[in-house]
């Protein structure tokens, strides 16, 4: 293949000087080829290109893949810029830009310089320089809901704020346009701000305040004039990601902005087409150079992310020939994710670049719940989906202003990255990544058979922790009168202790009302505790039982497996009802069972169905334990059962045909009211809980419904 690929550049650049291109015939384009296409074809259309050049490594001296620094990466690449410096000032070949640790140079060429540079031993790769636009649409979608209270707080980010993970001394670099850095939702958070808007031909002029390319230092990426348009996308992005005023909030209200320029002012109206000229475009040269100024400056400025709210062309799969994705790579090792905007254009399996760029974050657009927004791509090689409908955030001149677009989804994923850094300080962005795949709510669109996560913040960051969290839903307050009286019910199968901590919200509109932590519960052990428990003891800013509400949601999160339950006791009529509802619906397959009834339970008598999934007649053997201390109490083995098939036995039975655990102190006799049952790993096969309501005659199923952690 290398040496196929020497004859192929040496035939090219053959070809380019004879006025003509030579493609082998009946093959694949390869990305190089299809490259230097563009290249062509620019020349073509201006007599002239604009084009990235990738150094090969030299022979001698430190290699720069392998450089384990900034300082190392900087020495490689003066040693790579003496190998080829010499050949390029001999073909006339004049470098306008490059990079103090990166193996890139920018150069103009016409088809004959192309044909030298693709002659020249030191040249590993030359790639066009693409045009690319702030991805937005302003478009006002009433019908599709949002604003940035609701947006951010719809990703359960509130929980994160309310543990203390703000973003607190991170900082979330945004490559934009201009960024007033002097409004109320960014005030005193900008550092490191720079410029990289650039100069080139007679129709495209830097906007960097001072007229020189680049400027670093503060104000420099605030080129803001009263009344322009040039700072409204950047502006309203980075208030998403770290906005914070005291009243309206971005996802990380406490983080840092590091704000970097890349918009340069166009006059041509070629260039500028479909819109209007004078536009505001940039580059991927433009954006290669914020990029490496980010690499060499995250560790001084504890950068954690860098959001990137713009695009070029259209990719229908991973675009791993553009040259960013070297430092895309080299920021994701130093623990920095980027965030990429996936584009605007409605389409299905195309998103547009760099957002597809393999190692780079691209997000799409939902409303505040799970609907995609219908200006959103939409593709099975995308990464997170997060809200960007009517999202109301900073304007430049004042106030806050609503826009929509992936733009403003993409600084939405780019704050959730800080928030959960600030949870979790040694997490991987790959690590990161998994738990966002794993927690965000499935979204999909139409007449496509793929789903991507919708990010949910505080779910992932209990991921990365180890707890496991789950709702109930519509459990009954304590003055709801004439249903009965609520419990809940927490069952730890695990082997060691743990607590579970449960939030409060208000069933019909969401509202977080408290939060309250359960004692330890010991392995194999249940704790039961009525409603009004929750409503007197939860931490809140309000007495919580004096409210007339009907019913809760319940969030729990727990460092342990296991199961929960909601029951109800109508007393007077004497029957106990199971009244579980999870999110997600678990309705089966229970290995375990909470709070058994023990046979001196008269009204109540429980019974145990083991059901046989296994292939062969099988016994099962059950674990019986103390619900409220998990002490072991001991075995019970059950007949031998057909394979598909169940047996059932009530408590009394399995009491009578227990073997008391070694050492055991139990007396059957005194046995607690409430006892546990696990049935052995090594059977197929799942267990069912019901009780009969003597007085009432109704047979109920009480077995969890909702499962904690790994039973899930």
């Amino acid at each position: 293949m290398k040496h196929w690929t020497t004859f192929l550049k040496g035939s090219i650049a053959r070809s380019i000087k004879w006025g003509v291109v030579l493609m082998p015939m009946a093959m694949a384009v390869s990305p190089a080829q299809a490259q230097l296409e563009s290249i062509l074809s620019q020349i073509e259309t201006a007599g002239h290109a604009r084009v990235i050049v990738r150094m090969k490594e030299a022979s001698q001296g430190q290699s720069w893949a392998l450089a384990s620094s900034v300082s190392g990466q900087q020495v490689a690449v003066r040693q790579m810029r003496e190998r080829i410096e010499a050949a390029m000032v001999q073909r006339d070949l004049v470098v306008e830009q490059s990079f103090s640790s990166l193996p890139f140079v920018g150069l103009q060429v016409d088809r004959e310089k192309l044909g030298d540079l693709l002659t020249l031993d030191g040249v590993a790769g030359v790639y066009p320089v693409i045009v690319e636009r702030k991805a937005k649409t302003e478009t006002s979608l009433a019908t599709e809901g949002a604003s940035l209270a609701s947006s951010v707080l719809s990703m359960d980010v509130e929980d994160a704020w309310a543990r203390g993970f703000l973003g607190e001394d991170l900082t979330v670099a945004v490559i934009d346009g201009g960024i007033a850095t002097n409004h109320a939702m960014l005030s005193g958070k900008a550092v490191g701000a720079a410029c990289f808007s650039a100069t080139f031909g007679g129709d495209t002029v830097t906007q960097c305040p001072s007229g020189q390319t680049p400027e670093i230092g503060p104000g420099a990426a605030s080129n803001c004039p009263f009344g322009s348009d040039r700072c409204d996308h950047g502006t309203h992005v980075a208030s998403i990601a770290v906005g914070n005023d005291g009243t309206n909030f971005g996802v990380a209200r406490a983080a840092q902005l590091m704000p970097i320029d890349v918009f340069s002012e166009v006059s041509s109206e070629s260039v500028c087409d479909p819109d209007p000229a004078p536009c505001e475009l940039t580059d991927s040269l433009a954006v290669l150079e914020a990029l490496n100024y980010v690499n060499e400056n995250a560790e001084a400025f504890h950068v954690v992310a860098v959001n990137l709210s713009l695009g070029g062309g259209s990719n229908a799969g991973p675009c791993d020939s553009d040259p960013r994705k070297l430092v895309i790579d080299m920021l994701r090792d130093k623990g920095v994710v980027t965030t990429v905007a996936a584009g605007n254009q409605g389409s299905n399996g195309a998103i547009n670049a760099p957002a597809c760029i393999s190692s780079a974050v691209a997000v799409g657009a939902t409303n505040d719940g799970t609907s995609i927004a219908s200006f959103s791509n939409f593709a099975s090689f995308m990464n997170v989906m997060a809200p960007g409908v009517n999202v109301r955030a900073a304007d430049p001149d004042g106030g806050l202003i609503s826009r929509s677009g992936t733009s403003m989804a993409a600084p939405h994923v780019a704050g959730a990255y800080a928030v959960i850094r600030s949870a979790l300080e040694q997490a991987t962005v790959d690590e990161i990544d998994n738990a966002i795949a794993a927690t965000g709510l499935d979204v999909s669109r139409t007449g496509q058979n793929f789903t991507l996560p919708r990010l949910q913040v505080h779910k992932a960051i209990l991921e990365l922790q180890g707890i496991n969290i789950k709702v109930f839903n519509n459990v009954i307050g304590s003055r709801t009168t004439g249903v009965g009286e609520a419990f809940i019910r927490l069952h730890n199968s695990s082997s060691e202790a743990g607590r579970a901590r449960v939030t409060l919200r208000d069933a019909e509109t969401g509202a977080q009302l408290g939060r309250w932590t359960s004692p330890n519960i010991p392995a194999h052990a249940s704790f039961q505790f009525n409603v009004g428990r929750l409503e007197t003891e939860a931490v809140a800013d309000t007495v919580i039982a004096r409210d007339d509400r009907t019913y809760y949601n319940l969030v729990v999160e727990s460092g342990f497996d296991g199961s929960m339950q909601h029951v109800l006791w109508q007393q007077t009529a004497g029957v106990l009802s199971n009244m579980t509802s999870c999110s997600d619906g678990v309705t089966g397959g229970e290995r375990s069972l909470l709070n058994v009834h023990n046979p001196s339970i008269l009204q109540y008598p429980s019974s145990v169905r083991v059901y046989n999934d296994g292939a062969a007649t099988s016994s099962a053997a059950l674990e019986v334990f103390n619900a409220t201390t998990g002490e072991s109490v001991g075995q019970w083995v059950s007949p031998s059962i057909e394979a598909g098939a169940a047996y059932e036995a009530s408590m009394a039975e399995i009491i009578d045909g227990i073997e008391l655990a070694e050492g055991s102190l139990v007396v059957l006799d005194d046995l607690p009211v409430h006892l546990n049952v696990e049935l052995a790993s090594d059977f197929n096969g799942y267990l069912q809980h019901t009780i009969r309501n003597a007085r009432s005659a109704v047979l109920t199923d009480m077995s969890a419904k909702c499962a904690l952690g790994n039973n899930s």
